[in-house]
């Protein structure tokens, strides 16, 4: 026995409170505000809480629902390595799933940086911008540190397998809370009739974007994490390049319609109230975001490329060991 008694309750306590916590707001976000927000009362379930704009209610829908989820796989085998003191494989994996979220955390902290830093830095008012991008990356870095310290002590030397399976696998979850929340979106919208129907069907574009983009990468994460690397990691690296490949195009996609419908103030999408009906709409704030986003999208497909390239040169390696 490895892992002493201390070290499992703790791993217990730690995905206990993260899915209380985050299962909280995103059940609240993700089942109520987000999905309403395009419906005939956006503001019926935030008028309480802070006026923002659509992405900004989406990604803490995803978050929460996201990290709910992972943590809830963590937590059983959490409790699985209490119950039986004498496996430590259970409590690897819970503990491989912390080291999951720590990188999602950063990678949602960079992502705030460096794309959606407009979404608190000019949420309805002039503020610094500077000020979210830097806090931003820093947070980013800590949660990046922290989590790869104890990463290398667990697998440092050791097959990486199910490291690489739970980062798929924490993908998987994330890809398939952006399509389920963006589709539900889609759907509302569709179906409201208070709307202009210009502005309806530009939305509709942006929604559908989202959600057959993320649509396409969940279900290639979701056959690579069942794959289980069965046969080596080729056939689950190419799969996850291609749901890489998939969100990057997704970005490029979104970035260009949003150049596209510019004036129209699609990225800060506020419902605002008119008479007794609701627009949307949001002040212009230039070609940073869709700018952006044609270069996360472009780092991306190089990212995507890149794993699809190293599953194919292992797969080499493989075949020349055999």
């Amino acid at each position: 026995m490895k892992y002493t008694n201390t070290s499992r309750t703790l791993s217990l306590l730690a995905h206990a409170l993260i899915v209380l916590a985050f299962g909280a707001f995103g059940l609240y976000f993700g089942a109520f505000v987000v999905p309403e927000y395009f419906g005939t009362n956006p503001t019926y379930f935030t008028q309480d809480l802070f006026s923002g704009a659509y992405l900004l209610y989406l990604e803490l829908a995803v978050l929460g629902l996201s990290m709910a989820v992972i943590s809830g796989y963590g937590l059983f085998y959490a409790v699985k390595g209490l119950i039986n003191q004498r496996d430590d494989e259970p409590v690897v994996k819970s503990l491989t799933t912390l080291i999951v979220e720590g990188w999602a955390a950063g990678i949602f902290f960079l992502l705030q940086a460096v794309l959606f830093f407009d979404l608190t830095g000019n949420n309805g008012a002039e503020s610094n911008l500077v000020f979210v991008i830097v806090m931003s990356l820093l947070i980013a870095i800590i949660f990046l540190i922290a989590t790869n310290i104890p990463m290398v002590k667990l697998y440092d030397g050791k097959d990486q397998k199910p490291l690489l399976r739970g980062f798929i696998g924490g993908a998987m979850v994330f890809t398939c809370a952006i399509a389920l929340e963006a589709g539900l979106s889609l759907l509302v919208n569709m179906a409201n009739t208070t709307v202009n129907v210009w502005k309806q069907s530009e939305i509709n574009c942006l929604l559908l974007t989202i959600t057959l983009s993320n649509l396409a990468a969940f279900v290639l994460l979701l056959l690579a994490w069942l794959n289980k690397f069965k046969n080596g990691t080729k056939l689950p690296g190419f799969m996850a390049g291609g749901a890489v490949l998939a969100i990057a195009a997704g970005l490029i996609i979104y970035g260009l319609l949003t150049i596209t419908w510019r004036d129209n103030g699609i990225h800060l999408n506020y419902a605002l109230e008119e008479g007794k009906t609701y627009i949307f709409g949001g002040k212009d704030w230039g070609f940073g975001f869709p700018i952006m986003n044609l270069i996360v999208g472009a780092v991306t497909a190089t990212l995507g490329g890149y794993i699809m390239l190293a599953a194919a040169k292992s797969g080499a390696e493989l075949s020349k060991k055999a």
